[in-house]
């Protein structure tokens, strides 16, 4: 899933709007919103996170009929780099970086059943990782596979390290993904984890190669050797630097998106269970950001998502609105036009940069 929630999540920038207005605002939109227990999206629904400038961390959700919900506040944290998140057993789950000191430490919140959420605690048996140098945005990524949620995370020191949690909650100490081979020192840029026939996968931005790496976890608990997408995938025309990747398991299938630094620049690909890669797929020319009122320069954070057999996509912008966008790869291949979020539910008093979800 993706970044700063971007699983779920979104970084905002308030705007000067009056306070009684927001609120007068969201219950107009509460009003004529679905009703549905504990803010989630429910089945065929797409949950969606949001982080503000002032470190909120905002809820919505797009339902199954298309409907999308008010956006609440769940609440405040003086301060954190990268948060995504889950739905387990029905429950959505949030796993957040928090800055502690020199020390960045990973905690996580579970939904309550009435919607409400409690403050994010540190997760069981995780040390906190040291800052070695000035301390940067990390990046988060998690998928549940079987019955076990999966962390996977980018280090101060820039590799990509893994945990999981077990059956008593605590989680395993963190072993690095993928040590071996000719990538195991590059520096990350982004990441993404997706469950994919009963295992894990994970992909990375590799700045240093300007592509995106790909790896999975074994049955036996090894990783197999990165391998570079662009090897097996081509490379597209406007290609560019890579700056984000984000997946979705449909099966024994995954579908990737990769955003990069150019403003025509987001492609889709698929990975067959027999491990080939199709070509890249224009995302742009299918959807048509600009007729959705996209006039920024790069989409510069996305989220995918495996909703009821369907890839959800939500895409945040740079331009001076920092709108959000929300589009669909049909099961048959078939995309339909973007559309503006902000159309759906209120979130004029923020500025989105990033974006994150999970299925309901």
């Amino acid at each position: 899933m993706a970044r700063l929630c971007l699983a779920a999540a979104i970084s905002l920038t308030p705007l000067a709007a009056p306070a009684a207005a927001q609120a007068a605002a969201a219950a107009s939109v509460s009003a004529a919103s679905p009703a549905h227990p504990a803010a989630m999206a429910g089945k065929g629904g797409l949950n969606l996170l949001v982080q503000g400038a002032n470190w909120e961390v905002l809820q919505t959700a797009r339902y199954a009929n298309g409907k999308w919900a008010p956006t609440k506040q769940l609440f405040k944290s003086w301060s954190f780099y990268d948060f995504t998140d889950v739905v387990q057993n029905g429950r959505l789950r949030l796993f957040i970086e928090q800055p502690t000191g020199r020390d960045v430490t990973l905690e996580e919140a579970t939904q309550n059943p009435d919607g409400s959420w409690p403050a994010p605690t540190p997760m069981h048996g995780l040390a906190p990782v040291p800052v070695t140098s000035k301390p940067t945005r990390n990046y988060l990524a998690a998928a549940v596979v079987g019955t076990h949620v999966h962390l996977v995370y980018i280090d101060t020191n820039g590799r990509l390290m893994h945990t999981m949690e077990q059956s008593n909650g605590t989680w395993t100490a963190p072993d690095q993904v993928a040590p071996g081979g000719a990538y195991r020192n590059d520096w990350f840029e982004s990441l993404s984890a997706a469950s994919v026939g009963g295992g894990l996968q994970v992909a990375a931005v590799d700045q240093i190669h300007r592509t995106v790496l790909h790896t999975a976890l074994g049955a036996n608990g090894r990783w197999t050797p990165w391998s570079n997408v662009l090897s097996w995938t081509g490379t597209p025309r406007h290609w560019g630097m890579p700056i984000r990747v984000a997946m979705a398991g449909f099966g024994s299938s995954l579908q990737m998106v990769v955003l990069t630094n150019g403003q025509v620049a987001q492609y889709h690909t698929i990975r067959s269970p027999n491990g080939h890669w199709n070509t890249w797929d224009d995302i742009n020319a299918r959807v048509d950001f600009n007729h959705a009122g996209f006039i920024g320069t790069v989409l510069n954070e996305v989220t995918a998502v495996n909703v009821a057999g369907n890839l959800q996509l939500v895409f945040a912008s740079d331009d001076d609105r920092s709108t959000l966008f929300h589009t669909m790869r049909y099961a048959n291949g078939a995309w339909p036009r973007a559309t503006l979020v902000q159309h759906y539910t209120h979130m004029s008093a923020w500025r989105p940069a990033g974006v994150a979800g999970s299925s309901g």
